[in-house]
């Protein structure tokens, strides 16, 4: 998948601080979950791509399937 989600690592780190991590343990944390969401999790947009692909598949299915039966095969 080529797009990218995106998570605000400054917030994150900060809420982890506020929730009692020290500043290196928290910007580690932060930085972790945010690398894997950048490499890892699907955008909107790339659901959208599979949901058209899905459309796509299934239109393609259904003609192939109605096509004998409209020409009285």
């Amino acid at each position: 998948m080529q797009s990218v989600a995106a998570i605000d690592t400054l917030a994150a780190a900060k809420e982890l601080q506020d929730a009692g991590f020290d500043q290196e343990k928290a910007e580690a944390v932060a930085r972790t979950v945010g690398k894997f969401a950048t490499e890892h999790l699907a955008t909107k947009a790339d659901l959208y791509k599979v949901a058209v692909a899905i459309v796509a598949a299934n239109a393609t299915i259904t003609f192939a399937l109605i096509r004998p039966l409209a020409l009285g095969t």
